[in-house]
């Protein structure tokens, strides 16, 4: 028996039993950057090897889910085995956005969502008599 055999094994174990109960989403979580702007807020996610096909967002007051899943061939059996396959990533968002003209695109292996901040109430100064 090969030194990675039983690792591989039980990795193949644990991965069933994920599935088993509906908790298939990768262990890990892509990179991501959030960065606020006067009138939007950009979140960069970084998705190697995924296409958009693979790719699901959903936007929501206050938060943005992402979530991915490529399907593999099988080639063989892995001996080491590290990129993601499928992810679940939940992004709490710093403000108040316009649902509705959210953008997004994959390029390079990086997921880009635009989202467009609603107006705030703008406070108005006083003067003092």
């Amino acid at each position: 028996m090969k030194p990675f055999d039983i690792l591989n094994r039980m990795e193949k174990e644990f991965e069933e039993l994920r599935r088993a109960f509906g908790i298939a989403m990768a262990r890990r979580k892509p990179y991501c950057d959030v960065i606020e702007r006067e009138n939007e807020i950009i979140l960069l996610i970084d998705l190697p090897g995924f296409s958009k096909k693979d790719v699901e967002i959903e936007v929501g007051e206050g938060y943005v889910r992402v979530k991915a899943e490529r399907k593999e061939e099988e080639k063989g059996e892995y001996v080491i085995k590290e990129r993601m396959k499928s992810f679940y990533r939940r992004i709490e968002l710093p403000g108040e956005i316009k649902i509705d003209e959210t953008k997004a695109k994959l390029r390079n292996g990086v997921l880009e969502i635009i989202l467009p901040k609603k107006e705030g109430k703008k406070g108005r100064k006083i003067r003092v008599d």
